[in-house]
């Protein structure tokens, strides 16, 4: 999962036929949930989840995902789900918890 602090987006890699990709599908506007937990910090990020398979917004989510894991392998079948940030919660802010572009 990577956060765009600019754009209050979230974006989280996956396949097509992932149960997450199918649940957000399957309830447009669905409200999530993501956290990070590392020791004793923490981020939770709320908003509304929707699930894209344009080329552009794929790419944008696999460069920001390599540039804060690693490279994934190669996958016809990758989707980005995008959240639209409506809540912050936590110990942390989500920047000083390594959620960053």
């Amino acid at each position: 999962m990577t956060y765009d602090p600019e754009r209050h987006l979230a974006r989280v890699i996956t396949f097509a036929s992932s149960y997450k990709a199918t649940n957000v599908a399957a309830r447009p506007g669905a409200r999530v949930s993501v956290c990070q937990v590392e020791g004793g910090r923490w981020s939770t990020l709320e908003g509304e989840a929707t699930v894209s398979r344009e080329e552009g917004a794929v790419a944008e989510a696999v460069r920001r995902y390599a540039e804060r894991y690693r490279q994934p392998r190669p996958n016809p079948d990758r989707v980005v789900i995008e959240i639209a940030v409506k809540r912050v919660m936590g110990n942390v802010r989500p920047e000083r918890a390594g959620i960053v572009p």
